[in-house]
């Protein structure tokens, strides 16, 4: 990678880190500030689920902001929004009014999320493109971790968490707004349309909804999902970790082989080590020890993480630049949508059946995703070998005359 285009992306990439700060810190703290001043664990999670309905609505409207006015100025506005609805919440408003504050920091995320992913996109050749997109989940989750880390002695109902979680996100402002660098270019037209993604990439857009159905669910349930397994607090929060280490440890690599061997090649490779994964836990059974079921637990987080940002290099590799933009929205949103879809199927099937459904859930989307991956690349080699073959224009006559034709010269 050119130093050019190092300095290029290190703005937003920083930006990151500091947003991510921010955030780890207010959205580990907010439910238990909501718990604080008593409401109910319904209410608690009616209001978790607007910020997950704000980062939807955000991925129809965040588009046409940054086709309006620009990346940079996009992210200024949609920063400083989200900073100002986290202060809000220190008046002590209704509930109704906290809802709606989720619903526009939810909406501020998703243009963070555009900005960042467009930009990276265009600023870095294809050939980089999958290890830079899993650098920067690497920094998100990273930093998110730490923001959570910075919770540990503070008061969730004092007016320091909510100051210090604005604090950092005001500052991510800064290297993006501050640094003299050429910023993309805004598109000239935007389009809402997940069709449009799944025509561009099939793959793409299907690896990205994995990865909400399946990581982004794990994250919610995984929880309950020890809990049914008889695990204490200590020995679940252990299992979280270790999921979310192994989304930490398997990004880059897997980014570097999406771009160096081919990325339906890794991709597929990816759902079979997860239908293997799966099939792993699923055979050890009630009695496995928290070690093994922590490595599994590991590998299946790191591979289910992984597949968003190689199918959003994989669907950019096949758009041009100026659908960059619209391309990052439509791909957000059916990310989003899979967070929000796979803990209700999730948590339904763990009720109904047990801890183990959640990786037979987990053992049927890697199963189909690999099999179509699989199919569609398969057909796109032999489209590619019936083009490649030698086409002879011959006149309409009978059989005989092949006797006498001399035959095509050999051009290998």
């Amino acid at each position: 990678m050119r130093s050019k285009d190092i300095v290029g992306i290190l703005p937003p990439l920083v930006s990151t880190g500091l947003y991510a700060l921010g955030s780890g810190l207010y959205a580990t703290l907010l439910p238990l500030r909501l718990k604080e001043l008593g409401y109910s664990d319904s209410i608690t999670g009616l209001i978790v689920v607007c910020g997950s309905g704000g980062f939807l609505l955000g991925c129809l409207v965040a588009a046409r902001l940054i086709r309006a006015v620009g990346h940079v100025r996009a992210y200024a506005a949609a920063a400083a929004a989200i900073a100002a609805t986290i202060l809000a919440l220190d008046i002590a408003p209704p509930i109704a009014v906290v809802g709606l504050l989720q619903i526009l920091r939810g909406m501020g995320s998703a243009t963070l999320s555009m900005v960042t992913e467009s930009w990276l996109n265009e600023a870095v050749e294809r050939r980089f493109r999958g290890q830079l997109l899993t650098i920067y989940m690497i920094a998100l989750a990273l930093f998110w971790a730490v923001g959570q880390s910075l919770g540990i002695g503070l008061e969730p109902t004092s007016s320091r968490m909510l100051i210090l979680g604005a604090c950092f996100i005001t500052l991510a402002l800064i290297p993006v707004t501050a640094v003299q660098v050429t910023s993309p270019t805004a598109p000239r037209s935007v389009r809402f349309d997940p069709l449009t993604a799944l025509r561009t990439s099939p793959i793409g857009m299907l690896s990205c909804l994995f990865t909400g159905l399946v990581s982004a669910t794990f994250t919610y349930i995984g929880p309950l999902y020890g809990s049914a397994r008889g695990l204490g607090q200590t020995d679940i929060i252990l299992l979280m970790m270790a999921t979310q280490a192994g989304g930490l440890a398997l990004q880059w690599p897997l980014g570097y082989l999406s771009d160096n061997f081919g990325r339906n090649r890794v991709l597929a490779a990816m759902a079979a080590a997860s239908m293997l994964v799966a099939a792993g836990i699923l055979a050890l059974g009630a009695g496995a020890s928290l070690p093994a079921l922590a490595t599994l637990c590991a590998l299946a987080g790191g591979l289910a993480e992984a597949f968003y940002p190689i199918g959003v290099a994989y669907a950019n590799d096949r758009a041009a630049a100026d659908d960059y933009v619209s391309l990052s929205s439509n791909l957000l949103f059916i990310w989003a949508l899979g967070s929000m879809i796979g803990p209700v199927i999730a948590t339904s099937a763990l009720q109904a059946a047990g801890p183990s459904s959640f990786f037979w859930y987990v053992l049927s989307l890697a199963t189909a995703l690999c099999l179509f991956i699989v199919i569609r690349s398969l057909g796109k080699w032999r489209r590619r070998a019936v083009r490649d073959q030698e086409f002879h224009a011959l006149p309409p006559t009978t059989s005989a005359v092949f006797e006498w034709m001399p035959p095509p010269e050999d051009k290998t």
